[in-house]
């Protein structure tokens, strides 16, 4: 009788945990959007279930077949990285109920990834004060590692934001937040970078550092002159070493290897406004007023280029281009001037006719990216051939004063709090 019993039980608890049914319909409202080597995959998420993605280049792609990529209990919006732009490929989706089957497909969708650059989404603006600097980094968080992009500006602004590709509002953060915690009497803050730290250059001299984006403290100021401006800062490793640069006006600049002692270099090589500096491909590059273009391998040594412009000149950017004409460095400026060298001594024009608005920044990430007044933008897949876009700002347009790369994602800041990202 007691074996009987047992039986009936193992029976009875086998049948508790028979394998749930699978879900009757495939997944609905699948879509993939085209990112830069990268695509974001969206549909609607039902509770309770398990969605697989499937996935390869072509224009087909069968659930579980033999050798095709996927991703198991995927959450959507699902960014799929690492995929060749340019290059077609197919998506198909499935789900399970607990440990079922798989239930039915969803038809196939495929895209195709592409460089960003071209097209914007602009967030609603930060603050009344203009942002001049962004910078992006991975800080630590409680022990977790966290993209960070930091923005700067007049008045002591400083708005921090993680890194959130998916989000859309605003975009490209999940949110900015200001700081928890600054020095007092901070000035106007003219550029941000990032070198393990994030280091703020304001215009008096003054400098700003933070490990976090959150929390700031106040370095060795730059000694510049009474009334010089700085404009910009950049860091580089020269022979191992640890090197800071910060140039200003008339002609300034000031070398530093651990932001607490400053060494100006004298005499000025120029005696032009100086209102940038890139550490690119090994070396410094400043540019400044008059067409004003300087390289130093070191920071201390200076030689000045013949830029072959005569207006202001305001960033530098170095990048890979195309197989036909190699790296090249790319400077932009007022009155819409590009000008590309293939090693820094040699440059020449390469800007489109039809632009005319003053360029304020340009960086290279996937391609080279250039912005600037009236929210303007330039890119170029290899520094010579560009074309033209511009954000459409419901607030307006704004003169856009920085541009960074982040994974996958171009992140642009100007007047009034203006900001925006490609995808």
């Amino acid at each position: 009788m007691f074996r009987v019993i047992a039986l009936a039980s193992l029976i009875a608890l086998a049948g508790c945990h028979r394998q749930a049914d699978a879900p009757d319909d495939a997944p609905t409202g699948l879509k993939v959007k085209e990112g830069d080597g990268q695509v974001t995959v969206s549909w609607d998420q039902q509770p309770g279930l398990t969605y697989w993605i499937f996935f390869q280049a072509g224009s087909t792609v069968t659930a579980a077949a033999t050798g095709v990529p996927l991703i198991f209990d995927a959450q959507s919006p699902r960014v799929v990285a690492g995929l060749a732009n340019g290059t077609q490929y197919a998506f198909v989706m499935n789900a399970t109920n607990q440990d079922s089957r798989a239930g039915p497909s969803t038809p196939v969708v495929r895209g195709f990834p592409r460089l960003a650059g071209a097209t914007w989404d602009p967030g609603a603006p930060l603050a009344p004060q203009d942002l001049n600097g962004v910078a992006f980094g991975a800080v630590a968080v409680a022990g977790v590692s966290t993209n960070r992009i930091v923005t700067v500006g007049n008045a002591g602004t400083i708005f921090t934001g993680d890194y959130n590709y998916t989000n859309k509002s605003p975009p490209g953060v999940t949110s900015w937040n200001p700081p928890t915690s600054v020095p007092v009497g901070i000035s106007d803050l003219s550029a941000v970078i990032y070198t393990g730290q994030f280091v703020a250059l304001g215009t008096n001299g003054s400098i700003l550092t933070s490990p976090d984006g959150n929390t700031w403290t106040s370095a060795s100021s730059v000694p510049s002159a009474p009334g010089t401006t700085m404009h910009g800062i950049a860091f580089g490793i020269v022979s191992n070493a640890a090197t800071y640069v910060a140039v200003g006006n008339g002609g300034s600049i000031f070398r530093s290897p651990d932001l607490v002692t400053w060494t100006v270099v004298v005499p000025p090589p120029t005696g032009s406004d100086l209102f940038s500096v890139s550490f690119l491909n090994g070396g410094f590059v400043a540019t400044g007023a008059g067409g004003a273009l300087l390289t130093s391998p070191d920071g201390t040594t200076w030689t000045v280029r013949n830029s072959t412009a005569s207006t202001a000149l305001r960033g530098t950017a170095f990048g890979t281009g195309s197989a036909a004409t190699g790296a090249s460095y790319v400077v932009v400026g007022d009155a819409g001037t590009i000008l590309t060298s293939p090693d820094g001594t040699n440059w020449s024009p390469s800007n489109p006719a039809s632009l005319s608005q003053g360029l304020r920044s340009i960086t290279f990430g996937s391609r080279f990216v250039a912005v600037g007044q009236g929210e303007i933008v330039a890119y170029s897949d290899d520094g010579t051939n560009w074309q033209l876009s511009s954000v459409v700002d419901p607030a307006g347009p704004a003169d856009l004063s920085a541009v960074i790369f982040t994974p996958a994602m171009y992140v642009a800041v100007g007047t009034s709090g203006a900001n925006a990202v490609s995808k």
